[in-house]
C-alpha cells in the first residue's frame, strides 16, 4: 500500500493544495485492510467533544469540515495537512481554532485527537451529517460493504421470526411496536463509544466505534419508562454480543463479550441483543414469569 500511495504522491503535478490530489490516497486506503482506531463521543452542557484516538504511523484523511471548530490534540505528535498544503508538526499539548475544511495527518506517535462543538443534540449520525462531508467514494464503500454484508446475517432474521413466534407475538405486532416513537428520547449527556448507522441485519442498529469490554455499559437502554436509541434501534442476533440488564427503574445495554470499534472509518462491530432475553425481562414473554436480571 505504501508503494501505491508514494506513487499517486510522486506523479507529475500532484499537489496538496488541490482537493483531488488529496483524496487519491483515500481510494488506496478503503480497498486495503485499514488500521483499527477509536472515536468516544462525549456530551456535556450543550457541548459535544468528539474524541479520536489513532496509533502511531498511519495516515488520517479526514472528512471535510463544514464549520469552524475547536481541535485538542491531547497526547501525542502529528504531521498535518490543511486545505493550504502546508505540512505542520504539531506536538502535544496543542489547541487551536479551524476553519472550514479538510485535514490529512500523517501520526508520529499514538495521537488523542479532539474535535469540540457546541450543540444540544446527543445523536453522533444526525452530527456527522451536519457537521462533515465525506466524499463520494467512501459513501460508496459503504453501500458497496453493507450489500456484501447483507446476506451474512439470513440466520439472524430467521432467528428472530422464530423468536419471536415463541414469544407469542404477531410479526405485525411487532413492527408496529418497533415503529412507534411516542416514548422514545434522545440519549443523556455522558460518554458514549456507539453511534448508530445502517445494520446489514434489518434497517438501522447501534455499533460500537471504540473498543467495548465485557461486562462494560454500553448505554441506557429505558430511562423512567422512556426508550433511547439504544431501547429502539438495537438488532437481534442469534449470536448476540450485549444483553439487557436492569438498574432501578430503567434498563442499560451490557456487553456481553468484548466488542470491537472502529477500522479506518468504518463503524465497527454491531452491536446486538437476544430478544428472547430482553422480552421475558420486559415480561412481554406470553406465558411465562419475567425474567429477573439486575445489574449488581
Amino acid at each position: 500500500m505504501e508503494q501505491e500511495v508514494l506513487s499517486l504522491v510522486s506523479k507529475e503535478g500532484f499537489n496538496l493544495v488541490n482537493k483531488e490530489d488529496r483524496l487519491a490516497p483515500a481510494q488506496v486506503f478503503l480497498d486495503k485492510e485499514q488500521p483499527r482506531n477509536s472515536i468516544v463521543h462525549r456530551f456535556g452542557g450543550g457541548v459535544y467533544i468528539r474524541e479520536a484516538t489513532y496509533p502511531k504511523g498511519v495516515m488520517i484523511m479526514g472528512a471535510e469540515h463544514l464549520t469552524e471548530h475547536m481541535n485538542v490534540l491531547l497526547k501525542g505528535s502529528i504531521n498535518v495537512c490543511g486545505d493550504d498544503g502546508i505540512v505542520k508538526t504539531l506536538v502535544a499539548p496543542h489547541m487551536f481554532v479551524s476553519p472550514p475544511g479538510s485535514k490529512t495527518g500523517y501520526t508520529l506517535e499514538e495521537v488523542v485527537w479532539q474535535n469540540i462543538y457546541v450543540t444540544s443534540s446527543t445523536d453522533v449520525e444526525y452530527l456527522e451529517s451536519i457537521l462533515f462531508k465525506a466524499p463520494e467514494m467512501f459513501h460508496e464503500h459503504q453501500r458497496k460493504k453493507l450489500e456484501e454484508e447483507y446476506p451474512l446475517h439470513e440466520d439472524d432474521r430467521r432467528d428472530f421470526y422464530f423468536a419471536t413466534m415463541e414469544a407469542g407475538w404477531s410479526l405485525e405486532a411487532v413492527e408496529s411496536i418497533s415503529k412507534y416513537r411516542g416514548d422514545c428520547i434522545p440519549f443523556p449527556d455522558g460518554s458514549y463509544s456507539i453511534s448508530t448507522g445502517s445494520s446489514p441485519i434489518q434497517g438501522k442498529g447501534i455499533f460500537a466505534t471504540a473498543d467495548i469490554l465485557e461486562g462494560q455499559i454500553i448505554a441506557p437502554m429505558n430511562i423512567g419508562g422512556y426508550r433511547t436509541p439504544a431501547g429502539y434501534l438495537t438488532n437481534h442476533s442469534k449470536t448476540p454480543n450485549a444483553c439487557m440488564a436492569r438498574s432501578g427503574d430503567g434498563l442499560l445495554l451490557v456487553a456481553l463479550r468484548d466488542i470491537h470499534g472502529m477500522v479506518g472509518g468504518d463503524l465497527g462491530e454491531e452491536i446486538t441483543l437476544d430478544y428472547r432475553q430482553s422480552m421475558k425481562l420486559n415480561n412481554l414473554w406470553k406465558g411465562s414469569a419475567p425474567c429477573l436480571q439486575h445489574l449488581q
